[in-house]
């Protein structure tokens, strides 16, 4: 393989970091659609898919804080008629009509629930991979692999979660890319090597801090510092859960948090890594490297946050 010609492949190796850069969102939208109909633009697909839902995304997050649209497909999608799935809550609305969706999403957001044969809330945990190939070629060379090897060890160990693949869910350049629901845990650069050991964390209830991009859900710096001290945790052997409770912008350039961590088990040495509160830094450097798989001769300057502890 080429690694020159993957966005993905220079981004790890320019040393850029994944965590903090999960997309956010307060509402997280997937409809059903076949994969065929994507264009590059997810939200402007073919096959009667309706037009307008770019700009109602957009409007209405001004009204309910930001709404993320995403189409997925799976080996039973069709474009007669549609899935929506919203988080959090977990709502679903089966088999809607294309020139229903905006209706149904319109219905949702005013909470009118009930005036909707096609709604209800579900318990199935889902997993979006993004296999966007007509957006960047990283996310189907690496995503597609990443989601036909997770439906295959799924079926082997009879585990009852959906895994659907995905338009672009941002960041191609740490493809493979996903989202896992309903805790809306992001993970990036997750080789197939290590799907196994994934799915041994997820059953614990924990996050696989090496692929970690950051909970979709968390507004910026409170991502940032979760996702970073999910890794130094990770980095230490520690096994703990932890908690921000408190983050101080100190310059443009840098930024403070105080976490409390609460250990599994006591441990030697547990005071030389935990105290009651502890503090962390954060300052922001700079990384060269690709905006695409399009633009690989073309580096770009990005600046990410890195914890300084």
């Amino acid at each position: 393989m080429d690694t020159s010609k993957f966005c993905s492949i220079l981004s790890k190796k320019s040393g850029e970091p994944i965590a903090g850069s999960a997309p956010y969102a307060k509402h997280f939208i997937f409809i059903s659609w076949p994969k065929k109909f994507w264009g590059y633009e997810a939200l402007q697909a073919s096959g009667g898919f309706p037009n307008g839902l770019k700009n109602w995304m957009h409007t209405n997050s001004q009204v309910h804080g930001k709404i993320s649209i995403r189409l997925v497909s799976n080996k039973d999608t069709n474009n007669d008629k549609s899935d929506i799935f919203i988080y959090p809550g977990q709502y679903i609305y089966k088999d809607v009509c294309p020139k229903k969706i905006i209706k149904t999403l319109d219905t949702h957001f005013q909470k009118n629930f009930k005036s909707s044969k096609n709604y209800k809330k579900f318990n199935n945990d889902q997993i979006f991979i993004c296999t966007h190939g007509r957006h960047d070629k990283c996310c189907a060379k690496f995503g597609q692999k990443v989601a036909e090897i997770m439906r295959q060890h799924l079926e082997k160990e009879d585990l009852n979660i959906e895994v659907w693949e995905s338009s672009h869910l941002g960041g191609h350049r740490f493809a493979p890319t996903l989202i896992d629901f309903p805790n809306g845990y992001s993970y990036g650069r997750l080789s197939s090597d290590n799907i196994p050991i994934f799915f041994e964390y997820r059953k614990k209830n924990k996050i696989f801090a090496p692929a970690y991009r950051g909970t979709v859900f968390l507004s910026e710096f409170e991502q940032i510092a979760e996702a970073h001290l999910q890794q130094y945790c990770y980095s230490k052997g520690l096994k703990c859960n932890l908690e921000i409770k408190k983050i101080k912008k100190i310059s443009e350039k840098k930024f403070m948090c105080i976490a409390k961590f609460y250990p599994d088990e006591f441990f030697e040495n547990y005071q030389k890594y935990f105290t009651e509160e502890s503090a962390f830094d954060f300052i922001l450097k700079e990384f060269k490297n690709p905006s695409g798989c399009d633009s690989t001769n073309e580096d770009k300057i990005r600046e990410c946050w890195e914890l300084q502890n």
